[in-house]
């Protein structure tokens, strides 16, 4: 194995040189053998860079149950500031996006429902009135939308708002279920991203064909949806007689380019290895193209888990995900080149002994990365990390 690890650091050297990464820093300052943090949301979004701060959101027990934590760093600060609490009940899944000047939107699952909160100021907004879980955000310029999965008779479904800031208060311009039909099985986990024209793309985990796919659906306006689409290329049925279809869970997109979009997700289709990272990409059309495997041959016959896709309006994209091929979780990152994803490489100080997964990440105005994972030691606790690294 440390052969094999050894040969990997060697073929894998001129992509990781593309990248000078940051001594890593601990982000939350209570930790413990019993304390259980959770960087576990949907689309990921657990990490955004506002002007020159940097914000973390995470949940964790240390208070008894679950609750959700913020954490910001100035660039030039040598450590992040303590944490607050974002919300008072259970909570459960926070997610935060980037709104400019050092301002941010947070959003989380309390008391069976979600809730909204702009930063620095605001009051908590509730979202929905029935039960919901799985929020997420997206935001591009002044325009804001979250997408949830909301209990619509036996069954969740996606819904889409666009929420308006002024000043301080976050209101609800419009809400939309993607679908107006009840569901006919369970929708959950949506991903979103929104462009500057306006237009909203939503992708989400879909039952309907009695295993797990990625469904996704564009917006011109936010309000109005396109039938959903499939994200995978591979159709429904039993595999070997077994089921009825091999599953594809936890979607992620990001805008990409000028007017494209990228998505990521797990995929088993090799059933026999587990899940592996496949993609998607749109490059403008509304309509995602064959399905790209992203890991290289050194991930082959081994699962890979958390996976999430980051990219820029100057066409950087690469994926992030976690996987124990050196004997142990580490995260790992691949790069788009233009044809295709490139070798993976290990990120620095997310690898090696221990075990380090859970990634989220987003790239800066400037084209920096910004990494946040777990760092899991069963004696001393979990420690959130956080890194940043600026192409050479």
């Amino acid at each position: 194995m440390r052969a094999a690890a050894l040969l990997l650091a060697v073929l894998a050297w001129p992509a990781q040189a593309a990248w000078e990464w940051s001594a890593p820093l601990t982000v939350n300052s209570v930790r413990g053998a019993a304390v259980f943090p959770h960087l576990e949301s949907a689309n990921r979004r657990g990490v955004a860079v506002s002007g020159d701060t940097v914000a973390v959101v995470w949940e964790d027990n240390r208070a008894g149950s679950p609750q959700c934590y913020l954490a910001i760093k100035a660039a030039a600060a040598a450590a992040f500031q303590p944490e607050t609490r974002l919300s008072q009940g259970e909570c459960f899944e926070p997610v935060v996006v980037a709104l400019g000047a050092g301002r941010f939107v947070a959003a989380w699952e309390e008391a069976g429902r979600v809730h909204v909160r702009a930063l620095p100021g605001s009051k908590v907004l509730q979202l929905s009135d029935t039960e919901a879980a799985q929020i997420t955000l997206a935001a591009m310029g002044d325009r804001i939308y979250a997408a949830w999965a909301e209990q619509a008779g036996r069954f969740r479904r996606i819904v889409v708002a666009r929420l308006a800031l002024e000043g301080d208060a976050l209101s609800v311009k419009t809400r939309r279920p993607v679908e107006a039909k009840k569901p006919s099985d369970e929708q959950g986990w949506p991903a979103l991203t929104a462009k500057g024209d306006g237009s909203v793309t939503v992708a989400w985990e879909d039952r309907r064909d009695h295993h797990t796919v990625p469904m996704v659906s564009h917006s011109r306006d936010g309000r109005h949806f396109a039938r959903p689409a499939r994200l995978t290329d591979r159709k429904s049925g039993s595999v070997d007689g077994l089921g009825a279809g091999t599953g594809a869970m936890r979607p992620t997109l990001a805008a990409w380019g000028e007017n494209g979009i990228a998505a990521v997700w797990l995929d088993k289709r090799d059933f026999l290895s587990g899940y592996d990272v496949y993609a998607a990409l749109d490059g403008g059309t509304r309509r995602f193209g064959k399905n790209i495997r992203v890991q290289d041959s050194f991930g082959d016959n081994m699962v890979q888990w958390h996976a999430t896709v980051v990219g820029d309006a100057g066409g950087r994209l690469l994926a992030l995900w976690d996987d124990a091929r050196d004997g142990t979780p580490d995260v790992w990152l691949s790069d788009w080149d233009g044809k295709a994803f490139g070798d993976d490489v290990a990120v620095p100080a997310a690898s090696g002994p221990g075990a380090q997964s859970d990634p989220v990440a987003t790239l800066d105005a400037a084209g920096s990365l910004h990494v946040v994972w777990l760092d899991r030691d069963d004696t001393a606790g979990t420690r959130i990390r956080y890194a940043r690294a600026e192409r050479r």
